[in-house]
């Protein structure tokens, strides 16, 4: 359920995109109803909570119960569906008895409109049951409502999760029984926990000795200093295919080689000032050495977690099949400027990976070796503000100007997830993960 939270939003507001004029109303009603409770769901899961986001939350619950209404229809139980039938049938029975007393006195066009006017009373009417008859009046539902008091009195609700006790079943019960040989297998479980535990607090002393800067090797009492701060998340490019030149990574990604050359060159323009590596002859430029990778491996910061750093893989198979599918070319987010640009992006591009390669200047000693990417960038619909209708962002196809820049895999800071949502557009989904709800929403 948690998973489906994550892209709800963004595919109904694709599927939801072209609505007519009598639709507007009801797609809208729907769409702002998901969107508050999911929006809510993933502030719930905040660690630590200001007095600004209690008062998000609230607001999107009471947004979530204004525009509810729009899905009872679909909680109705199986009593209400039979009893709104019998009512239709008893309705249409009265209806035909007065369609026999006044048929030798209507025209034939009063008639039609006469039964037209019937139809939708009948629906009007079942409509009007439905509703009556239906609720959302969950317990989980009121649950709800109690959040904000009881953080306010009780503080991280983390505390009293109860996933927590049926995770700790599966790894403390379920994956250790599993490990034994089923013979005595209570007395395997707690010497397999008692290990974990006890790996677990030993690796937990050497994570705070590293903080303060003095490890303990051995028993010898010595202490050896190291740095107490973290490196910061890097990017690693994995799944290398095979050693070619310039022109081979082309033919394996098709891409034209003019296009590649005039890029490379136009990046090397760019960081001459910085860092003269490579070489500005593209004669001297097609003969260097290029090594192919298919998977970038990016460390991002967890939200509200500073020390865990999980791993999006990032992947670029080109015209290479990927598991007996398709070519696989991941969407990922770029870091191409301050804060201040791209408006609610935030100066983050959601280009698509074209090619990954590391590249080496083997004519000079001195130069070092260089992790770079090929990406087609998108350009921000209204830009990049969110859109009114769709309540997300949206981005297309640049019609004119450089569309394939080459960028170091230092400024890919992420991977992106984007929605199709038209002819050369595309809808990005920023409740994918906490991380990215909180920088841009």
């Amino acid at each position: 359920m948690r998973n489906l939270g994550r892209y709800i939003s963004a595919v109904l507001a694709s599927a939801l995109r072209n609505p007519d004029s009598s639709q507007y109303y009801n797609f809208q009603g729907r769409l702002g109803c998901v969107c508050a409770l999911v929006d809510l769901s993933l502030m719930a899961q905040y660690r630590n909570h200001t007095p600004d986001t209690l008062v998000y939350m609230e607001r999107y619950l009471q947004t979530f119960h204004q525009t509810k209404d729009i899905f009872l229809e679909f909680s109705a139980s199986k009593a209400t569906p039979a009893e709104a039938n019998r009512r239709d049938w008893d309705l249409r029975e009265l209806m035909a008895i007065q369609h026999a007393n006044e048929a030798r006195h209507n025209t034939a066009a009063k008639r039609c409109r006469q039964v037209d006017q019937e139809t939708l009373d009948r629906a009007n009417s079942r409509a009007d049951l439905i509703r009556r008859e239906n609720h959302l009046n969950l317990i989980k539902m009121h649950y709800l409502s109690h959040f904000a008091s009881h953080v306010l009195h009780f503080r991280s609700i983390s505390m009293y999760y109860t996933e927590i006790g049926e995770v700790v079943h599966k790894e403390q019960i379920k994956d250790s029984y599993r490990r034994s040989n089923k013979n005595e297998d209570a007395r395997q479980i707690l010497s397999q926990y008692s290990r974990q535990h006890a790996l677990g607090m030993r690796l937990q002393i050497i994570e705070a000795l590293l903080k303060t800067g003095v490890i303990m090797v051995g028993n010898s009492g010595m202490g050896m200093p190291t740095s107490s701060s973290r490196s910061a998340p890097r990017r690693m490019g994995k799944g290398r295919t095979n050693m070619g030149t310039l022109s081979e990574l082309c033919r394996a990604h098709e891409i034209e080689y003019c296009d590649m050359m005039e890029e490379m060159l136009r990046f090397i323009k760019q960081t001459a000032a910085d860092d003269p590596w490579l070489p500005a002859d593209p004669t001297k430029l097609a003969l260097l050495p290029v090594e192919q990778f298919t998977q970038l491996e990016i460390l991002v910061s967890y939200f509200q977690e500073a020390e865990v750093f999980p791993i999006h893989r990032a992947r670029c198979t080109g015209t290479k099949t990927f598991h007996n599918g398709g070519g696989r070319n991941d969407w990922v987010l770029v870091q191409t400027g301050g804060e201040e640009s791209y408006k609610d992006l935030r100066g983050r591009a959601e280009p698509r990976l074209l090619a990954l390669f590391k590249k080496r200047n083997v004519l000079c000693e001195a130069a070092g070796v260089h992790q770079l990417a090929l990406v087609r960038v998108l350009d921000p619909i209204n830009g990049g503000r969110f859109h009114l209708a769709s309540r997300h962002i949206q981005v297309g196809k640049r019609s004119t100007g450089r569309d394939m820049p080459i960028v170091p895999i230092g400024a890919v800071i992420g991977q992106a997830h984007v929605i199709p949502g038209g002819e050369r557009q595309w809808i990005v989904n920023h409740r994918i993960d906490l991380r990215t709800f909180n920088d841009i929403y």
